[in-house]
């Protein structure tokens, strides 16, 4: 019996014990994140970028001083904007014409999505972890984020790209920090055929989302994300209907649904899901066209990653 046998064995039985190994297992975790000096961080171009993004009357001149002084992510930056995924039909040489052919919105999560790979390096190890699976995931998901505020014809806030991006963030921190406890709860999610969340909420008393969300909030990234990842399985009774937790939820059950499936099953899938359907309401376009648009952000994401490498 392995370290993570124990440790299911040990606290999946409800009694007061239990009650106590789990607060220390949440205070263990809590205070890594918050103290340690050597978690990944964030470069502070991030934090500038999505910063002048939000702002409605957004400057281009604020941008290009702001990235400029990143030689790297600059280069990185045009050599993606060159690419073949926007198809620009001539050369883009200088941030500025990034930023109008492109859009700031675009650039910014870019910039997030180059930074937040750079801070999580691939690790290599004896389990199944696919690093690639979870980041295609993680990018999906923000695409679809994304794409459902535009389907829905909802204002978009401004970190619902990287709310999407990171939802997960805390599912990582899981596996590459408490690596004995991740596979705890990977053995006890499959024994009882829950989602992993919920068995994190058995064993542990936190699910991965409220973990990325500690992280998040290490980061000073504005709170409706790190609420947003917090909250994007397990949200209060009375979160509101559209808020950005709830949207990042619906676009990670839409990945699941629609990952190595047919746009014709997964649209009459949709028609048939009544919870959809109330969500959805009246708020878009036909089924089948929706999901064609969903499926174009999959896509997107496929792309971006390979791009971003």
């Amino acid at each position: 019996m392995d370290n993570s046998d124990n440790i299911t064995s040990r606290m999946s039985i409800a009694s007061a014990d239990d009650s106590l190994q789990k607060i220390a297992v949440i205070t263990e975790i809590r205070t890594m994140i918050q103290q340690v000096r050597d978690l990944p961080t964030l470069p502070s171009i991030v934090f500038e970028v999505l910063k002048i993004a939000g702002k409605p009357d957004a400057n281009i001149n604020d941008m290009v001083r702001v990235m400029e002084v990143d030689v790297a992510m600059t280069g990185k930056i045009l050599r993606t904007a060159n690419s073949a995924y926007y198809g620009v039909p001539r050369k883009i040489d200088s941030l500025r014409m990034a930023l109008v052919v492109i859009g700031m919105d675009e650039i910014s999560n870019l910039v997030t999505t180059a930074s937040i790979l750079k801070a999580f390096p691939a690790q290599s190890g004896g389990d199944d972890w696919d690093a690639k699976n979870f980041w295609f995931h993680s990018a999906a998901v923000a695409e679809l984020t994304t794409g459902l505020y535009d389907v829905l014809n909802l204002p978009k806030p401004s970190g619902a790209y990287v709310a999407g991006i990171l939802h997960d963030v805390g599912y990582l921190m899981l596996h590459q920090y408490f690596n004995q406890y991740w596979s705890a709860c990977q053995k006890f999610a499959h024994k009882e055929g829950i989602p992993t969340f919920r068995a994190e909420q058995q064993l542990l008393g936190v699910d991965h989302g409220h973990i990325g969300a500690w992280l998040v909030q290490r980061w000073n990234l504005p709170e409706e994300i790190s609420t947003a990842v917090a909250q994007h399985h397990i949200r209060p009774a009375d979160s509101p209907e559209y808020s950005l937790s709830a949207v990042v939820d619906f676009a990670d059950r839409l990945f699941h649904r629609m990952h190595n499936k047919s746009p014709e099953k997964v649209a009459l899938e949709l028609r048939e899901d009544k919870s959809w359907r109330e969500w959805i309401g009246s708020r878009t376009a036909a089924t089948p066209a929706l999901v064609q648009e969903l499926y174009g952000r999959l896509e997107r994401a496929t792309r971006l990653l390979e791009i971003m490498k």
